[in-house]
């Protein structure tokens, strides 16, 4: 992309320095025809931005799509102004621009004489000054549409989770002093709201109760984003620490930890949801199994028969039987 948007820059550069080469008074050309470019230029990129302005997807979207608050946190909601202004410019320049299209060649024709004397003057300067202009506002447009598309909505999805990384850091640190009942964290993570259940992980994290053990093993098996799983590990990290939980819950806790783990599109490797799943891992060990009780092996068989002798063999001599030494098998423990 990068080579072919730097071909269509440079394709109508050299049009302009031959066109300047070609007029009488080819520096003022080449200075006027510059500046032209880059203005229309930047005009085009105006216009691209504007158009390429991401819309906020909030996580409560699927139940109220109109709420642009849903994705709030304690004191924290995503300012929208700059998509609303864009939606309304975008929508008055369409409008405009579809009730004027009948005039555009007339438009073009004012533009091409009004620019003809930057770009040198002479026969044939109007017509290139238009085709200049639009040349480079078509180029402008396309690129600040594309480096917005492509680098806004990354930094500004960047910042959002900072800023509710923020918005949960503070919640764990206050969790002691808000004073939220356990049924109360439950119904806060029941609201089906992404913003309001990573609040609930948080106060867990800060003030861990075995009530709402299962509520942390229920959070681990869905389907969550990748910050709210990392929330949720937390959560649960801090309720494993925890020397009141049963032996159940603690059962509970390790095997939906091991079982997340195994997928790892949702845990990658090397990633942070990685090590302190390990941790948890590490605080809760996997129970030791029962070893299995072994029958006594004699000469004459696990049971006590006789084994058949192997023909072709010569009979045991008489007296007493000497039993023959069991060499224990090696077992490996493996990690």
């Amino acid at each position: 992309m990068r080579y072919g948007l730097a071909g269509v820059v440079g394709a109508g550069l050299v049009g302009l320095v031959l066109h300047a080469l070609a007029s009488e008074h080819g520096v003022r050309a080449l200075g006027g025809g510059l500046i032209v470019a880059a203005t229309f230029a930047v005009g085009g990129g105006l216009l691209g931005f504007l158009f390429g302005i991401p819309k906020l997807l909030t996580s409560g979207a699927a139940a109220d799509p109109d709420d642009r608050g849903a994705t709030s946190t304690a004191g924290y909601a995503p300012n929208t102004n700059l998509e609303q202004v864009s939606d309304w410019l975008t929508k008055i320049l369409l409008g405009a621009g579809l009730t004027q299209i009948g005039s555009l060649p007339h438009r073009l024709r004012q533009l091409g004489d009004a620019l003809a004397p930057a770009v040198g003057g002479g026969s044939g300067a109007a017509g290139f000054a238009a085709s200049l202009a639009v040349y480079f506002t078509i180029l402008g447009f396309l690129a600040g549409w594309l480096l917005t598309r492509l680098l806004l909505a990354r930094a500004l999805s960047a910042a959002d989770r900072q800023t509710l990384a923020d918005s949960v850091n503070q919640t764990v640190l206050a969790a002691e002093t808000l004073n939220f009942s356990p049924q109360q964290v439950r119904d806060l993570f029941g609201t089906g709201v992404e913003g309001l259940r990573v609040q609930a992980l948080a106060l867990l994290q800060g003030k861990p109760d075995p009530e709402n053990v299962d509520l942390v093993v229920a959070a681990i098996d869905r389907h969550l984003s990748p910050f709210e799983l990392l929330q949720a590990l937390m959560a649960a990290r801090a309720m494993a620490a925890q020397s009141s939980l049963s032996a159940e819950q603690r059962a509970a806790l390790r095997a939906a930890v091991a079982y997340k783990v195994r997928n790892t599109r949702n845990v990658p490797p090397y990633s942070r949801r990685k090590s302190v799943a390990d941790e948890i891992l590490r605080v809760l060990p996997a129970p030791a199994a029962a070893a299995e009780p072994t029958e006594p092996t004699g000469p004459s068989g696990p049971s006590g028969s006789a084994a058949p002798q192997a023909a072709g063999t010569a009979e045991a001599p008489a007296g007493p039987v000497v039993p023959a030494q069991v060499q224990a098998p090696d077992v490996t423990t493996t990690s």
